[in-house]
């Protein structure tokens, strides 16, 4: 269920932006750096690596960000820099639903916590 609202909630570009405040800190600063690099507003760069996150994600990749999240003091906010993290990576690119900004996907986590999904 947290996964799932992960997705819902952080695919709109508002409460994604919204959510990447209350992360906060160094890392909402490389967030803000690596959407500014590829041209998109903060909200937008969180929405579509969140979307492009549910599109590929196979089940037992949610089942990985589900255990790697449960427990947490903010699930919803641990799992966002969860799926973020890899797109911060130098060279990291994903698929946004604007087909002028579509690339390949090149991110994600996998079913040991590590950091690449396809």
């Amino acid at each position: 269920m947290l996964v799932a609202d992960l997705i819902h909630s952080c695919s709109n570009e508002t409460v994604a932006q919204a959510a990447l405040s209350c992360i906060g800190g160094r890392f909402a600063e490389r967030v803000r750096v690596a959407a500014h690099e590829k041209g998109m507003s903060v909200g937008r760069f969180v929405s579509v690596i969140v979307r492009d996150f549910a599109r590929r994600a196979d089940e037992g990749v949610r089942e990985a960000l589900r255990e790697r999240i449960n427990g947490d003091d903010q699930p919803l906010l641990m799992g966002l820099r969860a799926v973020l993290e890899p797109a911060l990576e130098d060279g990291a690119i994903f698929a946004d639903d604007d087909p002028v900004m579509s690339r390949p996907l090149i991110l994600g986590l996998t079913c040991a916590g590590a950091h690449s999904y396809q």
